[in-house]
């Protein structure tokens, strides 16, 4: 096996492939990126048998063949190889039973230990299959992404609360809802026409999401595809294969408040701005930020024994009566960290209902459900 391709490309192959293979677990082989060329065309892939990347790189093949070798290994090296003049690196196996690789550049050379494909996880070979696909614009779909992504849970346990809800089941209106039981984000997917077989609800780990923006990132078009009741997100030089979470997602749209007595209309930036100032006291205290909201003006404050006490004013309009609530400061800031309006919008009932957080163009389609805390009296 021989090949030979630019630094970029395979620092970029490399680089993409490695984040989906396993950090640790059961099977050693998941730590290692295969590289195989077959009909004259190189593959990185790499996988925890959750996910699964394969990239396609552009290279120079003089014989064909296949090896596993640790990706952290790989990585490491590759990134030491000086990147002057377009440098090219060359890949060489002396034979197929060969214990080593060797990698050259100029007169930098590498000897590296590899291991064999036995027990690394099989591939498919979707050119043989006959899947369900469609093409989708990026753009739209890694908007939403990022936006229903904040409410992810990050913490060991339910599976369906650390995945998010691509739902398909409503043509007009496909959304992508995410929830971790204290926090809830549905956000419709923007241009999408979606076929009728895939009019159903996909339930998609956590762990598939940042490799699912790499590809969206990639290309301005993605086609999507069912495969042994998997997803497969294409793009011309990168696949992603994740397993779908077996469960139920929660009804979504029981959740959303139906209405609401107040409104706060504030500006993102000051907004922005005053949690940050509150955020390190906010922080000491579980989270727990403070907005004593007046006809037009809000304080936000924060105050704890341990290290004292934040307020800011800023300006604000309130539709309603004033009203002090307590949330969790950065679940508002992760909120204010997705969007690009001028203006939030904040819908509230009680202090110990759900609030509603909403941009400030209308004809958005992002809400954001938020459990208040309990609030803090001075």
């Amino acid at each position: 096996m021989k090949f030979r391709l630019d630094l970029k490309s395979l620092t970029e192959a490399i680089g993409v492939t490695a984040h989906a293979t396993a950090a640790r677990g059961v099977k050693a082989i998941l730590a290692n990126l295969l590289i195989t060329i077959n009909n004259n065309k190189l593959r990185f892939i790499g996988t925890d048998q959750e996910i699964m990347m394969i990239c396609k790189a552009p290279a120079e093949v003089m014989s064909e063949g296949h090896f596993t070798i640790p990706a952290k290994l790989l990585q490491e090296i590759v990134s030491c190889i000086p990147g002057d003049e377009q440098p090219r690196v060359t890949f060489e196996l002396a034979s197929d039973d060969s214990p080593e690789v060797e990698i050259f550049s100029g007169r930098n050379r590498f000897n590296l230990a590899i291991q064999g494909i036995d027990d690394f996880p099989p591939v498919p070979v979707f050119e043989d299959e006959q899947m369900e696909s469609f093409s989708m614009p990026s753009a739209g779909f890694i908007k939403a992404l990022k936006e229903a992504a904040i409410a992810v849970s990050t913490e060991e346990g339910n599976p369906v609360q650390r995945s998010i809800c691509i739902d398909f089941s409503n043509p007009e209106r496909p959304v992508l809802v995410a929830t971790d039981s204290k926090r809830l984000a549905v956000t419709r997917i923007e241009n999408l026409q979606v076929p009728p077989s895939f009019h159903r609800s996909f339930i998609v780990p956590s762990r598939a999401i940042p490799e699912l923006q790499k590809i969206l990132d990639a290309s301005e078009n993605v086609e999507v595809s069912i495969y042994n009741g998997q997803l497969v997100f294409s793009s011309p030089n990168f696949q992603l294969i994740t397993r779908l979470v077996d469960g139920r997602f929660p009804d979504y749209n029981r959740v959303l408040p139906k209405e609401s007595s107040r409104a706060l209309k504030i500006n993102r930036k000051e907004l922005a701005q005053a949690l940050k100032a509150v955020g390190p006291i906010a922080r000491n205290r579980n989270g727990l930020v403070n907005l004593d909201i007046g006809t037009n003006e809000t304080k936000i404050w924060s105050e704890s024994k341990e290290q004292g006490k934040a307020e800011i004013y800023i300006s604000s309009e309130l539709q309603g009566d004033p009203i002090n609530i307590a949330f969790n400061v950065k679940f508002i800031q992760d909120f204010i960290n997705v969007i690009a309006d001028e203006q939030v919008i904040l819908e509230m009932t009680t202090p110990s209902y759900p609030g509603l957080l909403k941009p400030g163009n209308l004809e958005a389609d992002f809400k954001y459900v938020l459990m208040p805390m309990a609030y803090s009296e001075k």
